[in-house]
């Protein structure tokens, strides 16, 4: 009976819903609380994101403490946004050695990492491009201008993840460059990366220099639906 009992136990656990986790101990602004984050549901809040992974039947949670092996336990998508700067807190918690270390193993073990950045004196960049680096990828300390010298870009997706054809709309991102062989480009202004994908022992990591799809921006032109195909994506187990 017991057997059959934990049997059932495990059936259900294994079917329950996908856990994406938001970084709340390196993005706890002083002066702003709620930026970037579930709870916040001003422009600069996650709420909406939020919503959009509750629709996809996905469970919402903070991670408030360093990153370790335990803190990982149970999460399928881990979301790192804009970590914080001095000007944005009074104790900011920069990325640790021992935080890759275990953030690292927990992508090759098969966990989905979001690495949502920002433009330059926006985010700290120094210990989270140790981070990137870890996975090919290092944020570039600008503003990226396309072509018509415009920071403002619509960019047009190629790539199945986020659909074919839909519309982009990001303002004062990061560029990125990428040296790893194993990457998918989700994004790009031509030959230059915007959005990646790359793809590490049986996880995954998608890089942006933005944070992209906050309350602001979400409805903007295709990035709802862009939203939605992205964290499905992620969220498949």
């Amino acid at each position: 009976m017991k057997r059959a009992l934990l049997a059932a136990w495990v059936s259900l656990a294994a079917c329950g819903a996908a856990v994406v986790a938001m970084d709340g101990y390196h993005n706890d602004e002083t002066k702003d609380p709620n930026h970037y984050r579930w709870e916040g549901t001003r422009n600069g809040g996650y709420s909406q994101l939020g919503g959009v992974i509750q629709g996809l039947k996905g469970e919402l949670r903070t991670v408030r403490e360093p990153v370790t092996a335990k803190a990982l336990q149970g999460i399928d998508v881990f979301l790192i946004a804009d970590p914080d700067t001095p000007a944005e807190a009074e104790d900011p918690k920069y990325i640790s050695g021992s935080e890759i270390d275990a953030l690292e193993k927990w992508v090759s073990d098969g966990g989905r990492l979001v690495l949502f950045g920002n433009d330059k004196g926006n985010a700290e960049v120094e210990h989270f491009n140790k981070l990137a680096a870890r996975f090919g990828i290092e944020f570039v300390e600008t503003i990226y201008l396309d072509g018509s010298g415009k920071s403002k870009l619509n960019l047009i997706s190629q790539s199945p993840v986020l659909g074919v054809g839909l519309t982009a709309y990001l303002v004062d991102v990061a560029p990125l460059k990428i040296s790893s062989p194993k990457f998918e480009a989700l994004l790009t202004d031509g030959s230059t990366p915007i959005m990646a994908l790359v793809h590490h022992g049986k996880g995954l990591v998608v890089a942006l220099g933005d944070p992209w799809i906050y309350n602001e921006y979400i409805n903007s032109k295709d990035n709802h639906r862009m939203a939605e195909n992205l964290f499905r994506m992620l969220m498949k187990r």
